[in-house]
């Protein structure tokens, strides 16, 4: 869990010095230019995001910051070589957890409060509103579903189907996220005609268990035809297709990627790099064609 401090300012002496370095040689922007209306005028060095592509947090964050239209620095951090227990990643989070957003003077470790810090701070005649005005009927039902999906044990899921894969007979998904998408009739997302952040955290959901193998069981065998229809909308915006790419090449994102580190940080032999590099480019494409041919 993120460390209670999930607010950090970042002018301390235990800055990580690989948060930094890429930015040292970079002006400070003025607090105006921070201010600027556009999108397109915010300085990249401004919104820097440490992530794991895999991580459902960290997806749900940068869906997010992709549907504002927001510039933003993503820097990876592995898991599975376990990059974020080294020291200068626990400078950010002791809670060992991504992501984790730097934002001026800011540090905040938690994915919830990331993303109501994000609705909060990034706003303007240019920038998308995901959460609708409060007080509203819109806004209490994009808090409603944000209560529901955020309770259900995506982690049980990922790591249940992955160790387990007897286990993953029953989902949550189906009870909770169907029901009113069963009973609306013309609007096309959740909270009604508005893309929210209830449509983001859904939409990362499915994407997950159809990730994990289960949408055939419980919406793709012609059973809940609107839950699909809403997933097939969903994967076709923009910033989905950027940050989750094609469902079936998911893991191919991950794994290359990290072989790639692991080799230039421990590099072997020239031929035994040549081994690896086609090993990797022939497991990739065989991992492929199988995806290709069990789900399409």
């Amino acid at each position: 869990m993120a460390t209670p401090n999930n607010l950090t300012p970042t002018n301390c002496t235990w800055w990580p010095i690989s948060a930094l370095e890429s930015d040292a040689a970079k002006p400070v922007e003025a607090p105006d230019a921070l201010e600027a209306a556009s999108p397109a005028h915010w300085p990249k060095e401004s919104l820097v995001l440490y992530h794991w592509t895999q991580s459902f947090s960290s997806q749900k964050v940068r869906l997010v910051i992709a549907e504002k239209g927001l510039a933003c620095e993503e820097r990876d951090v592995s898991l599975p070589q376990s990059e974020h227990k080294e020291p200068w990643f626990m400078r950010l989070n002791l809670g060992e957890e991504v992501p984790v957003i730097i934002h001026r003077d800011n540090i905040i470790s938690d994915y919830d409060q990331i993303i109501d810090y994000v609705e909060r701070t990034f706003t303007g005649e240019h920038v998308v509103a995901l959460m609708p005005e409060v007080g509203s009927p819109q806004h209490a039902r994009v808090l409603h579903y944000r209560e529901l999906l955020g309770a259900l044990p995506m982690d049980a899921y990922t790591h249940g189907c992955i160790l387990h894969p007897e286990l993953t007979t029953d989902s949550m998904i189906p009870k909770y996220a169907t029901a009113e998408i069963r009973r609306q009739k013309c609007e096309p997302w959740l909270c009604g005609c508005a893309f929210t952040l209830a449509d983001v955290l859904l939409g990362a959901t499915l994407h997950r268990l159809k990730f994990l193998g289960l949408s055939k069981k419980y919406w793709e065998d012609g059973s809940r035809p609107n839950l699909q229809s809403f997933f097939e909308r969903v994967q076709k915006r923009l910033a989905f297709r950027k940050v989750l790419g094609d469902i079936h090449t998911t893991l191919l994102s991950a794994v290359i990627p990290n072989a790639f580190r692991l080799v230039k940080r421990k590099p072997p032999s020239f031929f035994g790099a040549s081994f690896l590099m086609g090993s990797l480019g022939g497991m990739g494409y065989f991992a492929y064609w199988y995806l290709k041919k069990k789900y399409i």
